[in-house]
C-alpha cells in the first residue's frame, strides 16, 4: 500500500514549530516500509503555503491511505486538511495519531473527516490497519488501539502490548528535509513517557508512566548511524528525562567512547536528577546543551506542581556551567496558585539563574487534554477562556486564576521579560 503521513501545521508559523523533524512519523515510515509498504512523510510546518503543497504531494503520490499527526495545537488545522483531502481524493481513508488523538479518541471520530484514530503507540497498529485496509477485510475490532466509528458511535479499541525499544527501526530519515530544523538529527533513547506526573504534563496519560528505554549500544549506534550516512556532527536527544536512570547514562557514556570527539549532543531532564560529577562525565563526553524546566520561582508553587527545589535549579545550572554545559531553563506562567507576588518571585528567579549563566524561555500556561489543569480546572480555580485548541500554543495567557486575570498575567510577563532582555515562548 502507498501511505501518505503528514505532520499536521501550527496555525502560526513560527520557530517552535521548526526545532524537530516529526520524528514519530519517521519511526511509523520506517516500520511500515520493512513490512513492504510505500511510504512519504510530509511535514507541512515548513511551508506557508502548505495546504498547496498538500494537495501537490497527494496528487502526486496517489496514497491508498493517509495520516495525519496531530498535536492539541494542531488539531483544527488538522481537521481544515482532512476535509479538503476528502474533497481532493474522496475514496481515500484518514487516519489521525499522535498526542491530541490519544487523549481525545471518541471526540475526533466524531469529525466527518477522520475515519480512524491511533491511539498511544502507533507502529503496530498502523501497520494492522494497512494490512486490514489492503486485504479488504472488516477486521478493526482486533486492532489493539484502534478506534474507529459504527454507525456513528465511536468504538475505542484497548492498547496492546508494546514492543522492544531495541527492535525497531531507525526512523526513515532518507524521508525528512534536514536543512530546515534547528535539531535536524533528533534520537530517542526510550519510548513511553515520563514516570513523574506533572499536573500540566500529558505525557503521563498518554503513556501511563511507562518509560522504556532503550540500550545505551543501541542508542550510540544510531548516533555512528547518523554521522556516517548523513553526516551530522550534533544531535539533541529529544526524551523528556535523558538522566531517568543513572545507571543507564553511565552505560551510554561508556558507549560515547566510540565516537569520542566527533560528535556533541543535547539533551533535556529534572534539575533533581543531575549531580556535579554526572554533568562533568557528559560534557567530557561531548555534551554541549541541556534543559531544565524549572517553571516557578516561589518554593510553594514548585512544591504543588513540579516537586523540585530552587536550590536543586540553582545547582543544575551552577554544576553545568562548570562542565561547559550551556543549560537552558524553561519557566510557565501562570500557575494555580500564582499570585502577583509569586509571579514576581518567579522572574526574580529567572533573573538569578540569568546571571548564573542559564539561556531562560517562558511560556505561558495552556491546559491541555490529558493533563489535571484540564480535568480538575474549576477545583483548582483555573478559568479556561479559550476551547479552540489553535489557542493552545503557550504564546499568550488562555486562563485566568483565583489571583489573576489574563490581562495581569500578560502585563507582568511582557514588563519582565523585556526588563531582563529575554525571548518569551521559544
Amino acid at each position: 500500500m502507498r501511505v501518505l503521513l503528514f505532520n499536521a501545521p501550527v496555525a502560526r508559523l513560527s520557530i517552535h514549530a521548526q526545532v524537530s523533524p516529526p520524528l514519530g512519523l519517521a519511526y511509523l515510515a520506517s516500520f511500515l516500509r520493512e513490512h513492504g509498504h510505500e511510504v512519504e512523510v510530509v511535514d507541512l510546518n515548513l511551508s506557508a503555503s502548505s495546504l498547496q503543497r498538500a494537495e501537490v504531494v497527494l496528487k502526486r503520490f496517489q496514497p491508498d491511505l493517509v495520516g495525519m499527526s496531530v498535536h492539541t495545537e494542531t488539531y483544527n488545522n488538522a481537521v481544515r486538511y482532512a476535509l479538503r483531502i476528502k474533497e481532493w481524493a474522496p475514496g481515500v481513508p484518514i487516519v489521525f495519531g499522535g498526542a491530541h488523538p490519544s487523549i481525545l479518541p471518541a471526540d475526533v471520530l466524531q469529525e466527518s473527516c477522520v475515519d480512524f484514530v491511533i491511539v498511544g503507540e502507533g507502529e503496530r497498529p498502523l501497520l494492522s490497519l494497512v494490512s486490514a485496509l489492503e486485504s479488504g477485510a472488516d477486521g478493526f475490532a482486533s486492532i489493539p488501539g484502534l478506534g474507529y466509528a459504527v454507525d456513528g458511535v465511536p468504538q475505542i479499541n484497548a492498547r496492546g502490548a508494546t514492543g522492544d525499544p531495541d527492535a525497531y527501526p531507525y526512523p526513515a530519515w532518507d524521508l525528512l528535509s534536514f536543512d530546515f530544523y534547528e535539531n535536524p538529527f533528533t534520537v530517542l533513547t526510550a519510548r513511553g513517557g515520563c514516570p513523574y506526573r506533572c499536573p500540566f504534563c500529558s505525557a503521563s496519560f498518554i503513556w501511563s508512566g511507562r518509560h522504556r528505554q532503550r540500550s545505551a549500544v543501541s542508542v550510540v549506534d544510531e548516533l555512528a548511524y547518523l554521522m556516517r550516512e548523513y553526516g551530522a556532527t550534533h544531535v539533541f536527544f529529544g526524551d523528556d528525562i535523558f538522566t531517568l536512570s543513572r545507571r543507564w547514562v553511565r552505560e551510554f557514556l561508556r558507549e560515547m567512547k566510540r565516537v569520542a570527539g566527533q560528535v556533541t549532543w543535547a539533551c533535556a531532564t529534572r534539575a533533581d536528577l543531575v549531580d556535579q560529577q554526572m554533568l562533568s562525565d557528559m560534557a567530557h563526553a561531548g555534551c554541549t546543551g541541556i534543559q531544565f524546566g524549572i517553571e516557578s520561582g516561589s518554593q510553594a508553587i514548585l512544591d504543588s506542581v513540579k516537586g523540585i527545589t530552587k536550590d536543586a535549579a540553582r545547582r543544575a545550572v551552577e554544576w553545568s556551567v562548570a562542565a561547559g554545559i550551556q543549560p537552558t531553563v524553561s519557566f510557565m506562567v501562570p500557575l494555580p496558585d500564582d499570585t502577583p507576588e509569586t509571579l514576581d518571585e518567579t522572574f526574580d528567579f529567572v533573573a538569578e539563574l540569568k546571571s548564573a549563566g542559564a539561556d531562560p524561555s517562558i511560556s505561558y500556561t495552556a491546559p491541555f487534554p490529558g493533563t489535571l489543569f484540564y480535568e480538575k480546572a474549576e477545583e483548582l480555580g483555573i478559568t479556561v477562556l479559550s476551547r479552540e485548541w489553535e489557542e493552545y500554543d503557550c504564546k499568550h495567557a488562555i486562563i485566568e486564576t483565583t489571583h489573576l486575570s489574563a490581562a495581569q498575567v500578560e502585563e507582568i510577563t511582557e514588563k519582565r521579560a523585556q526588563a531582563l532582555g529575554i525571548d518569551k515562548n521559544v
